[in-house]
């Protein structure tokens, strides 16, 4: 029996094979974004908690010195989670990227996978139509030989 071949599997790996990949890099770009989010958070923690101990310390009084320490500090926090927020947009503008990227790669393999059923759907019918050809060759030849023999 003939087996059924899809002239054009190749094309067909070579999208999936697309798809996982940019479906990779859309976790990667996933995972960076919770990293840095995570990130960000914790640098907003520690300026409260060091927002909080200046506070706490300003009981016995303030001097120029505690108060461009704590200027600096707010500086640095904020430079900090500047920081941060540049690279979780642009991160999010990878992450839209690429999922408009997975989008178009799962057309491309499902409209080759359409293909393939109905490649296999044609193979099938035309296997059925073969089988039904030749039983009804061997009906009519041992009908013809019934008919020769009476």
């Amino acid at each position: 029996m003939k087996k059924f071949v899809f002239k054009y599997e190749s094309i067909l790996k070579k999208y999936q094979s697309d798809e996982e990949k940019i479906t990779n890099e859309l976790h990667k770009a996933q995972r960076k974004f919770y990293q840095l989010s995570k990130q960000k958070k914790q640098c907003m923690d520690d300026e409260i908690a060091f927002k909080r101990n200046f506070y706490m310390s300003l009981s016995g009084g303030i001097s120029a010195a505690d108060y461009r320490l704590y200027e600096n500090g707010q500086n640095h926090y904020r430079q900090v989670r500047d920081r941060l927020e540049q690279k979780i947009s642009e991160v999010q503008i990878e992450i839209v990227g690429l999922k408009k990227r997975v989008l178009e790669a799962m057309k491309k393999r499902k409209m080759m996978e359409k293909l393939k059923e109905k490649e296999l759907e044609i193979f099938l019918e035309n296997i059925k139509i073969s089988e039904n050809k030749i039983i009804e060759e061997i009906v009519n030849y041992q009908s013809f030989k019934k008919g020769g023999k009476d």
